[in-house]
């Protein structure tokens, strides 16, 4: 059930694909993001690298706390997507632990992420059995090793389901009033409570901090109805 949830999931688009894990093909464990600071410095280091070179910066001018946030948005989008495509669209929630979800290095787009072998889990909801023992773990190592604020975190997970929800919309229309239902429950309690309103449209009730990039204005679910003025 699994195997055929994920395929669904898959043709919703990139951010809903999660790959079989097969050895030698340069995949890494998932928790090694929670377990070593120094692999989560290296792939904000890369991120402020990219982004100084399209702001036509220098790295000195990114905010390595803002960069912090924008990766862990990416990841997030990429943690949440597939299982609440299974959710939506074949009422089921695979079976994932981080300890059999693995990752691959890459400068851009959606982050490359596999699973292995899981234990079977009991199905209690998204919140139980993705964002508190997946998401949680990954997000409280971002905020503890860049002083980033969990609420604005936690905010980029909530960004991040309604994001897919557009696009999981957009992709299967006959299932969008379940996805729809799913991600209201979602925001209404639980972990993600009090995170942002659905709208339409979405609006979060904190900042990614996207707007501190060089020229990057704020998102169009900002909480915020223009960008500070730099002091």
């Amino acid at each position: 059930m699994d195997d055929a949830a994920l395929d669904l999931a898959a043709a919703v688009g990139p951010f809903f694909v999660l790959d079989r894990w097969t050895a030698d093909a340069g995949w890494r464990p998932l928790s090694e993001l929670v377990e070593r600071p120094d692999v989560l410095a290296e792939r904000v280091r890369a991120a402020r690298e990219m982004l100084a070179e399209r702001s036509r910066v220098t790295v000195d001018e990114i905010e390595e706390r803002a960069t912090a946030s924008i990766v862990f948005l990416g990841l997030a989008a990429r943690l949440v997507s597939p299982p609440f495509a299974c959710a939506a669209l074949a009422d089921h929630l695979p079976s994932l632990s981080l300890a059999a979800l693995w990752w691959q290095p890459t400068v851009s787009g959606p982050w490359p992420l596999a699973r292995s072998a899981s234990a079977p889990t009991t199905s209690h909801g998204l919140d139980q059995q993705v964002l508190q023992p997946i998401v949680a773990p990954v997000l409280e190592a971002f905020a503890r090793t860049f002083t980033v604020s969990e609420q604005v975190l936690w905010g980029n997970v909530a960004s991040s389901l309604a994001g897919a929800l557009t696009m999981l919309r957009a992709a299967r229309p006959d299932k969008a009033d379940r996805a729809t239902e799913l991600v209201r429950d979602l925001l209404a309690s639980g972990t993600l409570q009090g995170t942002g309103d659905l709208g339409p449209p979405f609006t979060r009730h904190s900042c990614c901090l996207f707007y501190r990039v060089p020229g990057a204005g704020i998102c169009g679910d900002c909480v915020l109805d223009e960008a500070p003025t730099p002091a």
